[in-house]
């Protein structure tokens, strides 16, 4: 078979058999003539049949084209002409995918003008391989791999529960940021689920097409995310997915992201395509959807050098259309740049995004991109790849023209963060101005069917467009974030910048409000409903307690919406992490906010159901009160009566503390005066700051990456925080009546103070809440935990 029988018969004759009486018997007899070898090297040490194709079909299906050469010419069989057959293995596979595997090795890429791209053009011209360089995976590691590969592929549901898992998942979530391609992803796993068996138990994964091999870990990522989307009239049907009676669908997600992260980690970083970008992208995802959000910062980074490493990010790497194709390969190709230029995007936008919201620094340096934009083409209906044809404003929007807008409204955050490099005195406030400007400018060019104000509503009943009222609410988010990053180095600094960011936070919220009423029970754990409730509650609360003369106008609308949103990260607490960690910090954040505005807050800004509240309020503190007359003092059967009145909207003085050290330098905080002191005064309604403090001291807030990355809480009781030492004594105008000196003060509770975060109110004098965490001294939530509470 093949050269394995291309010995030649040997040379007949007398003449050719040893002789015993000739004295050349000893010699050894002559070699066998061979054939000429006209297999490729790799099937003639393979022992295979060869076609004599370059690359002949044998290497191709081994992904060994780079290694397919001939010792004695060019090969002789024409190469057959190129078909659109559904058949073929190398269809989908992406353009770079196939030449990757020694710059794997060698840590270099494959571009050109590359080091490896000099080595491949000498390899070329001495038309054999270089020493060196290795064409192979050894047996042994092959071995581990495909017994690897085939633990962690058995994990899959049966193909019935994927495909509905899937279903749910281009359904409910890829709309979203419409990164997966669902032509592309349903073909490749109808080639997954037509392999044959010996396929995975044989070859194993290096078998495949890169593409295909790697299928199963975004198979995984898109389960594990579809079973935390689960709409609860279908979740009795993938019940018997649990292998344990008390599992959740939560812990199974996580089980599949595992298992799909395994894959990818067996494959490694050799002959990488587009699949395995998404599929860690969609990690990254599932990561956000659990509140892991210092993990999906590093994934998100992880998928950026993925996708930079198969070029995803360069024009130059995308599948040109040649005048060999056919027209249907033509439109594949183009259909196929078109998906890597919309995955580029959508992780430029997360860079960006996620940088912004955390206080961390971006992967990608945008300053130096040029690269080409997805057009917003209209999507084929039935899957089947039409041309692409620009979408008109009469054409219904797609998630494509949602993801192209998105990243518009985003790019300004590259403007933002290189200005707060400058810190809280820029050298130019006119910068600061211009990239105002061009936000309002971005928004007044909003797509007619994402406007809030004024909507093109005639798509909104077409099936495939049931996703734009959704849309309609999350996009004004963006404009209104952008505008709170721009001024958010400034608040503490600038009037202006107070106002802008004031006004932009309470469109947030109010956004975030609507969007929270279109969604069921089984979209709450969706991030941007945290991340911007939760910046904009502690920017407005924040400027208030700061500045509680200002903005009085917008006082009752600030209050109504923290009572909104934390009604709403109540009711998200159930599924989402990040809301259940954030309400102690927005109890902690009430108080202080409640007793900045003092008494003007409770008697001329409270509604009537906050004046029954607030009357419940004061008659179980006084019904507490006689509870403990026995075991409280005299001075403390004070300070519980003024309580008392503050709770009931009386014009009694509020309790204050003279701060008699900077709030920013890091100080021990606030000392209580005592009775014989001689800086004893009557204290005002309002908060009172040292006249030397420096709120350029005090850096740009950044709540979301304080809970991700700082541990930020809130807690009732004792000391805690940041680097500073942190008081929470509460002075009555006579002495200390901390925790340490009162024991009632250190009884567990059920309730504090805010109506919606819990079912009974208590005095926050009596139980204080201060911010833990590992925040710095130059932090707000230092500065806070100095106030009395």
């Amino acid at each position: 078979m093949g050269d394995a029988a291309e010995l030649a018969e040997p040379v007949s004759g007398a003449e050719d058999r040893p002789n015993s009486a000739d004295p050349d018997a000893s010699k050894p007899p002559p070699r066998k003539r061979r054939r000429i070898v006209i297999s490729c090297t790799e099937c003639h040490r393979r022992k295979q049949k060869c076609d004599r194709k370059l690359p002949c079909t044998n290497c191709q299906s081994r992904n060994k084209e780079s290694s397919c050469r001939y010792e004695t010419g060019t090969p002789i069989a024409k190469t057959e002409p190129k078909t659109t057959s559904s058949s073929s293995s190398n269809e989908l596979a992406e353009p770079s995918d196939n030449k990757s595997a020694p710059a794997a090795d060698f840590g270099y890429s494959g571009n050109a003008g590359s080091t490896l791209g000099f080595l491949r053009k000498i390899e070329n011209a001495a038309g054999a391989p270089l020493a060196g360089m290795p064409t192979e995976i050894p047996s042994e590691e092959s071995y581990d791999m495909r017994e690897r590969y085939k633990s962690l592929i058995r994990q899959l549901p049966a193909k019935t529960y994927v495909e509905k898992l899937i279903d749910i998942y281009f359904h409910d979530v890829n709309w979203q940021y419409f990164g997966i391609d669902e032509p592309l992803t349903r073909s490749l796993m109808d080639k997954w689920y037509s392999l044959p068996f010996n396929v995975l138990s044989g070859s194993g994964p290096l078998a495949l097409d890169p593409m295909l091999r790697a299928l199963p870990g975004l198979l995984f990522q898109m389960a594990s995310c579809a079973l935390l989307y689960l709409p609860q009239d279908t979740e009795k049907n993938f019940e018997c997915l649990k292998y344990t009676s008390n599992m959740t669908f939560d812990d199974l997600s996580i089980e599949y992201s595992e298992a799909g992260m395994g894959i990818l980690n067996v494959l490694g970083k050799r002959q990488m395509s587009i699949i395995t970008v998404l599929a860690g992208w969609c990690r990254a995802s599932l990561l956000k959807f659990n509140g892991m959000v210092t993990e999906a910062w590093h994934q998100i980074g992880t998928s950026i050098r993925d996708a930079q490493g198969i070029g995803l990010h360069r024009d130059q790497m995308d599948p040109q259309p040649t005048a060999d194709d056919v027209g249907e390969e033509t439109i594949e190709k183009m259909w196929r740049a078109q998906h890597r230029r919309m995955v580029w995007l959508i992780l430029m936008g997360w860079d960006l995004h996620t940088g912004a919201v955390l206080g961390r620094p971006t992967s990608i340096d945008h300053r130096f991109i040029s690269r080409s934009f997805p057009i917003d083409a209209l999507i084929p209906k039935n899957g089947k790849r039409i041309p692409l044809v620009p979408r008109t404003d009469d054409d219904p929007p797609t998630p494509l023209t949602r993801m192209i807008w998105s990243w518009q409204v985003m790019k300004t955050l590259r403007d933002i963060q290189d200005l707060e490099k400058e810190g809280p005195f820029p050298k130019d406030f006119s910068k600061v101005e211009k990239i105002h400007t061009e936000i309002l400018d971005i928004k007044a060019r909003t797509p007619p069917p994402f406007r809030s104000e004024n909507p093109d509503t005639r798509f909104d009943q077409l099936p495939e467009c049931w996703w734009v009222p959704y849309a309609r609410a999350q996009l004004p988010q963006l404009h209104a974030f952008n505008i709170l990053a721009l001024h958010r180095p400034y608040v503490f600094t600038r009037a202006a910048s107070r106002n802008a960011a004031l006004k932009a936070s309470l469109e947030m919220l109010e956004s975030q409000r609507l969007q929270f009423a279109a969604l069921d029970t089984a979209q709450h754990r969706t991030y941007s409903l945290f991340f911007g409730t939760f910046d904009a509650v502690v920017m407005v609360a924040s400027i208030y307690i700061l500045f509680p003369k200002e903005h009085l106008e917008l006082l009752d609308q600030a209050r109504q919406h923290f009572q909104w949103a934390v009604d709403r990260f109540e009711k998200m607490a159930e599924r989402n992490h990040l809301a259940r960690s954030a309400l102690g910090v927005l109890q902690a954040i009430w108080i202080r906010f409640k007793k900045a505005v003092g008494h003007g807050f409770l008697t001329c800004h409270c509604s009537e159901a906050a004046r029954v509240e607030t009357e419940a309020a004061s008659r179980w503190l006084a019904s507490q009160s006689e509870a403990h007359a026995s075991s409280v003092s005299s001075h403390r059967a004070s300070h519980d009566t003024s309580a008392i009145s503050v709770l009931s909207c009386s014009t009694q003085p509020t309790p204050q503390t003279d701060l008699t050290t900077p709030l920013g330098s890091g100080g021990t905080g606030p000392t209580p005066p005592t009775a014989a002191s001689d800086n004893d005064v009557m204290l005002s309604p309002e908060w009172t700051l040292p006249t030397d403090f420096d709120f350029g001291t005090i850096m740009p807030m950044y709540p979301m990456g304080d809970i991700a990355y700082n541990d930020l809480t809130g807690v009732l009781g004792a000391a805690v925080g940041g680097a500073s030492t942190v008081p929470t004594e509460i002075w009555t105008g006579a002495e200390s009546s901390s925790p340490a000196n009162n024991p009632t003060l250190s009884t567990t509770v059920t309730g504090l103070g805010m109506p919606g975060l819990h079912t009974m109110p208590i005095a926050q004098e009596q139980f204080p809440w201060q911010f833990g965490g590992e925040f710095g001294v130059d932090t707000i939530w230092n500065v806070l935990n100095q106030f009395p509470s």
